[in-house]
């Protein structure tokens, strides 16, 4: 197998095609082969589940000679968000059972309804596959005339830090080919009122309803379902994201030279149609 047939693969790009023809040919790959003992092995998984930090960070860490997580607490030059997953290090690890998802999402849409009401309100990921425990929680909010989730994500936050609900921020974003207002993210750390709650992390979406469909199934996912999704989409001409379904795309190889013309889609339903799939319901979309 030479590198360029792997390359022409979904989501392979040189980096990992590199690899993956390493692991052939020799049986192991020489980074790994860095970490001789259960102890480091140990001790990359412990830096790697901070919130905020990535394979290269934690194996920098490892290379200072951190060992512990009061080591980078100490001595860790660290983000703002590596800050806030080490100060909730174990509670970001428990999973979050499904009636708690419950409350958090009538949290969000109690507050969101004051101020927009009419407004669409529907927690994905795991929770909406019908998972039991969910890892965090992620709230898509849109409105149907397509004007009223403009200008809301702002008092939204703003409301939902004021009552204490909202503890620490993690990340803003907001489309920047849009007006202000018209696609944002909000990633943040949220607790629920009472004795003995723990600090969870949730993140709200906020997009104009004639991209409803296609994020509602994207943020669904699962991952390896939605990655699906897009190389049929992609096998078709058709191109596929979180914002829009796009027809009519011009490529130069794996380049989009013109991204084409937007399909409507009103329903999840209706990407499936354009994709010749029958409908698959959420709890059906982890593979």
């Amino acid at each position: 197998m030479k590198s360029q047939e792997l390359i022409s693969l979904p989501d392979i790009g040189q980096r990992l095609a590199d690899k993956i023809l390493e692991i052939i040919e020799t049986g192991g790959l020489w980074k790994l082969d860095e970490f001789q003992t259960d102890n480091d092995i140990t001790t990359m998984n412990l830096f790697g589940q901070v919130w905020g930090t990535g394979p290269a960070a934690a194996k920098k860490w490892f290379d200072q000679g951190f060992r512990t997580l009061d080591d980078l607490r100490t001595k860790a030059k660290l983000t703002h968000n590596q800050i806030i997953g080490l100060k909730y290090y174990d509670e970001f690890l428990e999973r979050i059972p499904r009636e708690e998802v419950s409350e958090i999402e009538k949290v969000v849409s109690d507050a969101v309804q004051v101020l927009r009401p009419g407004v669409i309100i529907q927690t994905c990921g795991s929770y909406r596959r019908g998972k039991a425990s969910c890892g965090d929680v992620d709230v898509l909010i849109s409105h149907p005339d397509g004007v009223s989730h403009e200008y809301l994500f702002y008092p939204l936050v703003d409301g939902l830090k004021l009552c204490g609900f909202l503890t620490d921020d993690l990340m803003y974003s907001e489309k920047v080919d849009e007006e202000p207002g018209s696609h944002m993210k909000y990633c943040g750390v949220c607790l629920l009122p009472g004795e003995g709650r723990k600090h969870r992390r949730l993140d709200i979406i906020i997009v104009p309803y004639q991209e409803y469909a296609c994020a509602l199934l994207y943020f669904t996912g699962s991952t390896l379902f939605n990655r699906s999704m897009r190389h049929l989409a992609d096998g078709m001409n058709l191109y596929l994201s979180q914002h829009r379904l796009n027809t009519g795309i011009i490529r130069n190889g794996k380049t989009k030279i013109n991204l084409g013309t937007r399909l409507p889609t009103p329903t999840e339903e209706s990407i499936f149609n354009y994709l010749n799939l029958p409908y698959r319901p959420p709890h059906e979309r982890d593979h």
